[in-house]
């Protein structure tokens, strides 16, 4: 896989509420770098949120590489396949 193939995303998870909000710009990194730079000066100094930029092949490959982001969604699936 060549870097012009590589998806960018901005991953936003608070772990109090344990939430995550993911938003993909796709190969556009500049615009990525862009947004993850004022999503952290948004963030402010006392605030508990976990503010990443991650790149991958696909949002699936970021949800394996890095589930403690997605925790909620797995443990909503188990619940409703009941595993």
């Amino acid at each position: 896989m060549s870097p012009d193939e590589i998806k960018h995303f901005l991953i936003t998870y608070d772990p109090t509420a344990g939430h995550t909000d993911v938003r993909s710009f796709g190969t556009d990194y500049e615009t990525a770098q862009l947004a993850y730079a004022e999503a952290e000066r948004g963030n402010g100094a006392e605030s508990r949120l976990d503010i990443v930029l991650l790149s991958a092949p696909s949002l699936e490959t970021i949800e394996q590489t890095h589930s403690s982001y997605f925790k909620a969604k797995t443990v909503q699936l188990k619940e409703l396949l009941r595993i």
